[in-house]
């Protein structure tokens, strides 16, 4: 299962990363962020890598349920909390204790990749880890409301969550569903007015929406103020996603309840950056 275990103001206030860095963008997928809320990337990980990162969640959701049911953890230390919960599971990962995290991470977070520039021209390279789970979807989950995983606040985008195919995702797995250019207040708004009444027209009811199928190793990157939900797995397959997200400390206002949802409680308190991710990786 790994390892569970329990300066002046104004010159932090210089360092802050509060706007867009261009520069820091040599792939150009941070802009598209900036622009549409999301952005599909291919080939983020290697396909062999893809499937020993499934073989070890597949695993590791046997033997962290296992622990859960025989008492010897806390469901909220090894899950995290997801929507529509039947045939679906959060699966909150360690880090150096597994050899597949350790294998992702060093492709999708070099300090050349793709990956790492959007991150760093959005949130900075001090941006915070977050999350980091893998989303599992089993035959017969339920299409999930459609939702952002933060409120909006109108500021640079705050946290970014970028979903990693562990296997191709066709139409018919439940892939993710994303309505792009939907972080606005104006968008926001009008979902809370659909919750209230279902049958109302506006902005999300006409709105496009793009849905994520991925080949193995692609992913999608998007802000967590984007609107979007998973869709039905209505195939005999397991859908899985490695997930991670991370956040600016100086922007984010409110999580909307959620703290730190899908990431274990012994990287909470480590405060993990971008920057000492990619120290960890070229240390190992």
């Amino acid at each position: 299962i790994g390892d569970i275990g329990g300066g002046a103001k104004g010159q932090q206030q210089q360092h802050q990363h509060v706007e867009y860095d261009a520069k820091s963008d040599t792939h150009g997928f941070g802009s598209i962020v900036m622009e549409h809320g999301v952005a599909r990337i291919d080939n983020v990980l290697s396909p062999q890598t893809a499937k020993t990162m499934k073989s070890y969640t597949n695993q590791l959701l046997k033997d962290t349920t296992a622990a859960v049911e025989s008492k010897l953890y806390r469901h909220d230390d090894l899950f995290g909390n997801v929507y529509c919960k039947d045939n679906r599971h959060d699966l909150l990962l360690p880090i150096e204790a597994s050899t597949e995290v350790l294998d992702c991470l060093s492709e999708l977070l070099a300090d050349d990749s793709p990956l790492s520039a959007a991150i760093a021209s959005v949130l900075g390279r001090d941006a915070e880890l977050y999350e980091l789970s893998t989303l599992i979807s089993d035959p017969g989950s339920q299409a999930q409301p459609l939702h952002p995983d933060i409120l909006y606040q109108d500021t640079v985008h705050p946290i970014l969550t970028c979903f990693i195919a562990l296997q191709d995702i066709d139409e018919e797995m439940g892939p993710t569903v994303f309505m792009p250019k939907s972080a606005t207040q104006e968008h926001h708004y009008d979902l809370k007015n659909r919750h209230e009444d279902p049958e109302a027209t506006g902005l999300v009811a006409t709105a496009y929406n793009e849905l994520g199928t991925l080949n193995i190793g692609d992913c999608s990157l998007y802000s967590a103020m984007t609107l979007h939900c998973g869709s039905a797995n209505k195939s005999e397959r397991r859908r899985s996603l490695f997930y991670f997200s991370f956040r600016n400390k100086a922007l984010l206002k409110d999580s909307g309840g959620r703290g730190y949802v899908s990431l274990r409680p012994e990287l909470r308190d480590r405060k993990l950056t971008l920057q000492s991710l990619q120290d960890i990786i070229k240390e190992r």
